[in-house]
């Protein structure tokens, strides 16, 4: 089968989507299915192994067309991102004749928020392809009137233009899938699946060089893997730090991506705990394993809204993840019957450091919510499964 996949974001950005996207893509490729990404020339600040960005790159069987885009920076109300903007490179010739040779026989669609997501949808109803999209993040906004223009654009523009082109709206939690059937999607044409990780990518890192790097000499490590943002501002986390500080002296917290939100920032000034907080700002995805090497402790999913790709990706790695997660995150699984979950009911300072303290302090069960987050991942976030299930979409 042949997949024309439109991804805003695509490596070196460093999102989940953009993790994501280039997974779904090599599972599909193993497969024996052959590929074109439609994406986005990356940001100049993502962080490069190689400084590669060409405009037409080859992976396997897949094909990554980077098109022509301008990023806008629109502060707070775009959280600090360099949003792209891809409509006029995606007119061009060079880009409308790749696609027309390529004859795909349907179309995934990443995201419901960018121009170029939008693009693929009108590109999918114009020579009738079958068209899945992945809503990876709810239309939100900590700010009311934004928020309620991302309303305004789910109802008005976005639902008539996915009931046009007749698409499947996949969304990655539960969260995503109230909001979705709320605003722009279907009961009937909505279903969950959650993100995927490539199992075992994430072990054997080198600790080493990440206490070289940045300067550390004890610990223990508190891991928080992902951008700041509102979703995921690390402030239930800050709050946390004096009881547990109380505790282990010597704590160091590591903040390993973009900050777009440092009111985080502020209250450890305020509790007195910024020392022991280290921003190592974004990483390449590679590099990943390395800060997970070290950490006796990974939490960042601190606010309620489901589990993250790179909360996956430290379950994987055998580092225990403290999270704030609905048994039902997932509407067709129960995220706490594998067994010691580390998953929290609530964000109040006491239970968060509670957690933290209990997998510190308690080797056994740290051990007993290794075993079982590692069998949930197995068992939910497996590239093999959750490619099984998109593949079953189209079929």
């Amino acid at each position: 089968m042949k997949i024309l996949l439109f991804a805003p974001f695509f490596p070196p950005d460093p999102t989940g989507s953009s993790v994501f996207a280039e997974q779904q893509t090599r599972e599909l490729v193993r497969r024996g299915h052959e590929v074109l990404v439609v994406t986005n020339r990356s940001d100049r600040d993502a962080p490069r192994v190689n400084g590669e960005d060409r405009q037409l790159s080859v992976h396997g069987a897949s094909m990554v067309l980077r098109i022509r885009s301008f990023r806008l920076n629109f502060g707070h109300i775009t959280w600090n991102y360099r949003i792209p903007v891809s409509f006029f490179g995606f007119i061009r010739d060079a880009a409308r004749n790749r696609l027309r040779t390529f004859q795909p026989d349907c179309v995934i669609v990443h995201s419901t928020l960018f121009d170029l997501s939008l693009l693929g949808m009108l590109w999918s109803i114009r020579h009738q392809k079958s068209c899945v999209i992945v809503a990876h993040t709810a239309l939100w906004h900590d700010n009311s009137l934004v928020n309620a223009l991302m309303r305004v654009y789910g109802k008005l523009l976005l639902r008539p233009l996915i009931k046009w082109a007749k698409a499947h709206v996949v969304c990655v939690d539960k969260w995503t899938l109230d909001n979705a059937r709320n605003l722009f999607a279907p009961m009937e044409g909505t279903s969950t699946i959650p993100v995927s990780v490539n199992l075992g990518t994430m072990r054997n890192g080198d600790s080493q060089r990440v206490k070289e790097k940045h300067g550390l000499t004890s610990g223990p490590y508190i891991l928080s893997l992902g951008h700041v943002v509102p979703l995921r501002d690390r402030l239930n986390l800050v709050r946390s730090l004096p009881l547990l500080i109380k505790q282990y002296p010597n704590l160091s917290v590591l903040i390993v991506g973009m900050v777009k939100d440092d009111r985080f920032l502020e209250l450890a000034d305020v509790l007195k705990v910024s020392r022991h907080i280290t921003v190592c700002g974004a990483v390449p995805h590679s590099e990943i394993k390395d800060y997970l090497a070290l950490a006796d402790v990974e939490t960042h999913d601190l606010n309620g809204r489901g589990l993250g790709i790179t909360s996956v990706e430290a379950m994987d790695a055998g580092v225990p993840i403290v999270a704030w997660a609905i048994d039902d995150n997932y509407p067709q699984f129960s995220l706490r019957s594998y067994g010691e979950s580390g998953f929290i009911d609530d964000g109040q300072p006491e239970t968060i450091a509670g957690m933290i303290d209990r997998i510190l302090s308690d080797n056994d069960y740290r051990s007993r919510v290794v075993e079982s987050q590692h069998r949930l991942v197995a068992d939910i976030y497996s590239c093999e499964s959750v490619t099984s299930q998109y593949l079953k979409l189209f079929s």
